[in-house]
């Protein structure tokens, strides 16, 4: 790549940003004593609607592993102090992360801080900055370590912006790296940068992997990156009462292309601390006001985790002896015997008649009549059609925003022009139904 965008440029004159201002000033301080919580448990959190509570792991079981499998966790959080918070089926929790170890350990190596890691500086505005109405961002500390700022402050995965590239020109003394660096953030490099650093890229590690030179400080990278945001989870249980309240929640894990928080998480042991919050709810919600309607659910994967939820709340209705109404549930998983999550659950919801029907999809056995949840719901067209027109009902669809939701979308759609006489445009029927709050997604990004 290196010698390639190189000579691709070579002779070439290019358009550069101005060097941004530099305002951040670090300075190391007395040994004062940094709060023990997540760095940014005191900061205002992205859809929260409780303040960040500390949990422990209660429980934590390996649900599905092997070959040609996500390794799936199932977890259940218990935290210690009842905000007040009653939460629904279909609610989310957002977890605070934390950067693995040998990306901290790499970016205090490159700074040359790693003999400094535990030191304590205070951190703030740089006297001499020219930058107008200069900050420091909410989501550091004024008082904080290296090792601390780069693990839970920092997101270092996150794709570098053409400004914090112009930055790091003036910390690279090799002039061929500093002349790639050059390329990256010109006007001239847009499709250099989108090929290399926004496809291909890991964030400001693999950028100071092409440029060994590069030595950056601290105040740019905290002038420069962004917040290590908190990850959304969905709730799978339902909402009890207790002295000691849990969630639960499932989570794959992609060793191929493994997630910051995913392997934060199963890397936790019983009883190891874990700071979250509860998030707004969205349109994708199961109230008791739900309960008597039809609904149908849609889901792959750990897509399935809500579902649990919602099974758990209509079966504590049922025994109540409060009246349901019908609830199908439409499952993807690659295959029946090595991932079918929670199929003990499942197996006891029909049982016990909370759940009415729960039709299965295996994209990968060989043998299996319906490889993928579309398939399925065409078969059960006129009864899913049926519930669409019905007043009372819903239709539940989680899963990927890119992939799934559209692919679900587009096979109501067409399902309901290939049984309907009428003109009307169903893709404007179904997107009606989305603003009604009677088709309801979660999405995932």
């Amino acid at each position: 790549m290196f010698s390639e965008v190189l000579r691709e440029f070579e002779g070439k004159k290019l358009t550069l940003p101005a060097v941004p201002s530099n305002f951040i000033a670090l300075q190391e301080t007395e040994d004062v004593p940094l709060q023990e919580s997540h760095l940014q448990a005191d900061v205002t959190q992205p859809f929260a609607v409780t303040k960040v509570l500390e949990a422990f792991v209660a429980s934590l079981t390996t649900i599905a592993e092997g070959e040609d499998v996500k390794t799936v966790h199932d977890v259940t959080l218990r935290y210690l102090h009842d905000p007040g918070h009653r939460y629904w089926p279909g609610d989310t929790i957002g977890i605070l992360s934390y950067n693995t170890e040998p990306d901290v350990n790499y970016v205090l190596d490159r700074l040359d801080l790693h003999s400094d890691s535990d030191a304590v500086c205070s951190v703030g505005i740089d006297p001499n900055t020219t930058k107008k109405g200069a900050k420091v961002p909410l989501f550091v500390p004024s008082v904080v370590n290296y090792r601390r700022l780069f693990k839970e402050c920092l997101d270092l995965h996150a794709v570098p912006k053409k400004l914090l590239i112009r930055s790091l020109t003036t910390c690279t003394t090799d002039e061929n790296e500093r002349r790639v660096l050059e390329i990256l953030c010109s006007k001239e490099g847009i499709a250099a940068y989108e090929r290399f650093v926004q496809q291909h890229g890991k964030g400001i590690i693999s950028l100071l992997e092409l440029v060994p030179s590069c030595r950056p400080t601290a105040a740019i990278l905290i002038e420069h990156l962004p917040r290590l945001m908190p990850r959304p989870y969905s709730i799978a249980n339902a909402y009890r009462e207790a002295d000691s309240p849990t969630v639960r929640i499932l989570f794959s894990h992609d060793a191929n292309n493994p997630g910051i928080t995913t392997t934060y998480l199963r890397g936790l042991e019983m009883g190891a601390k874990v700071y979250l919050y509860f998030r707004q709810s969205s349109s994708f919600v199961y109230r008791d006001t739900d309960l008597k309607c039809n609904i149908i659910m849609v889901g792959t994967g750990t897509g399935m985790s809500p579902y649990l939820s919602f099974l758990e709340q209509r079966a504590a209705a049922l025994a109540k002896g409060e009246t349901l109404g019908r609830a199908e549930l439409f499952a993807g998983f690659r295959y029946r015997e090595r991932n079918y999550l929670c199929r003990d659950e499942i197996k006891e919801y029909l049982k016990a008649g909370v759940l009415d029907g729960c039709y299965e999809a295996f994209s990968r056995d060989a043998d299996t009549h319906h490889k993928y949840v579309q398939s399925q719901m065409h078969e059960k067209r006129t009864e899913i059609i049926a519930n669409i027109r019905n007043p009372h009902a819903l239709f539940f669809v989680c899963g990927d925003s890119k992939v799934l939701l559209p692919q679900i979308t587009d096979t109501v759609v067409n399902m309901l022009a290939e049984a309907s006489e009428a003109e009307e445009d169903m893709q404007t029927f179904v997107g009606g139904l989305k603003k009604d709050g009677k088709y309801r997604e979660d999405v995932w990004l």
